[in-house]
């Protein structure tokens, strides 16, 4: 936002200032000469920071391992929409020190990406200064949304273990089933071979006593028709 991107270049303009080697020319800007850095970080955070929405976790966060039962996705992986707001509030955490994190945030995000982290650091940390922030219960603030962040993802991984071990018993059932079904088809074949080769036999055997009498076989039996369907 415009305000932001004012907000961070005043800043880094004046942090970079101080830094300036000693016998170099200050900018003929007299009123800001006469202003000390604090002076200046609090007469700009006056003007207000129009607060960006909350996004989701900053790059960079240490993530939980996998649970060794739940397979890794063979492809990419796009991020699932979660309001961690309501994950951080769920965790115990209150607006206020959400609002902490979200502020040192933004003030972060206003500055350039050139900028080196030790010019950034003395920004931020003078700009919350001059807001009010408490720049050691941000970080315990921080601390404590990494704490529920890996809570939240064990809780899923749990969840997530359990459901694919479900499946699997699920799976090792039907498993076990079509192979007992396998089986007993395998038996009513045997069954019927078996059956089919002793009537073979017996067949045989009548055969040669329709032989000597020099009479006639009969036509086999059909096979029982099946029921016309009504």
């Amino acid at each position: 936002m415009p305000e932001d991107k004012g907000l961070g270049s005043k800043l880094l303009g004046l942090f970079i200032e101080t830094e300036k080697k000693e016998g170099e020319e200050a900018p003929a800007a007299a009123a800001d000469a006469e202003k000390s850095p604090a002076d200046i970080v609090a007469e700009l955070a006056g003007q207000g920071v129009k607060p960006r929405p909350a996004g989701p976790a900053a790059a960079g966060f240490p993530a939980a391992p996998p649970m060794p039962s739940v397979p890794r996705p063979s492809g990419p992986v796009a991020p699932a929409t979660v309001d961690f707001d309501a994950v951080f509030k769920q965790s115990g955490m209150d607006p206020t020190e959400l609002d902490r994190v979200r502020k040192a945030e933004e003030l972060l995000k206003g500055l350039p990406e050139s900028t080196p982290n030790d010019v950034k650091r003395q920004i931020v940390e003078a700009s919350l200064k001059a807001f009010g922030f408490d720049v050691a219960k941000i970080i315990v603030a921080a601390q404590t949304q990494l704490k529920a962040l890996g809570m939240f993802v064990k809780v899923h991984e749990q969840q997530t273990a359990k459901g694919i071990s479900d499946a699997q018993a699920r799976i090792a059932k039907l498993e076990d089933e079509i192979i007992g079904l396998k089986a007993d088809i395998e038996k009513k074949a045997q069954t019927l071979a078996g059956v089919s080769s002793a009537a073979d036999l017996r067949k045989q055997q009548v055969l040669k006593v329709l032989e000597f009498f020099n009479a006639p076989a009969v036509a086999a039996a059909a096979t029982p028709a099946e029921p016309k369907a009504q």
